[in-house]
């Protein structure tokens, strides 16, 4: 894959087997950068509008990455401990909705989707 395309950052709040959070930041130092695309949409419905974003981050690795349906994903390098609220309060968080393995192959790497 080409690595110009691989510059975005990410924290993911991983779900850890005692329900507690641990946090994995994409940086291109332990793990690699990714490419995260996004879009903002906007749904008319019966009681008004509906707000909300989707979007996918794709991971080039051949390495078995922990990240689920239960892990949640911010844009960019945050310390921040896990607390939704306060982290919706300052961040856009996405929840992950899916996890594609593609590391076989000649383009190996991770698909993740997401939602606001």
């Amino acid at each position: 894959m080409n690595d110009r395309f691989f510059i975005h950052q990410i924290t993911v709040y991983h779900t850890t087997d005692d329900e507690n959070f641990a946090i994995q930041h994409y940086d291109g130092k332990n793990l690699p950068k990714v490419y995260f695309r996004h879009n903002k949409k906007t749904n008319k419905i019966d009681k008004g509008i509906q707000e909300g974003s989707t979007g996918s981050i794709t991971i080039p690795t051949t390495d078995k990455l922990d990240v689920s349906s239960n892990d949640y994903v911010v844009e960019g390098i945050v310390e921040d401990e896990f607390d939704l609220s306060n982290l919706q309060a300052k961040y856009q968080v996405f929840k992950v909705v899916s996890v594609d393995d593609n590391r076989k192959g000649g383009l190996p790497h991770y698909k993740i989707g997401v939602s606001e």
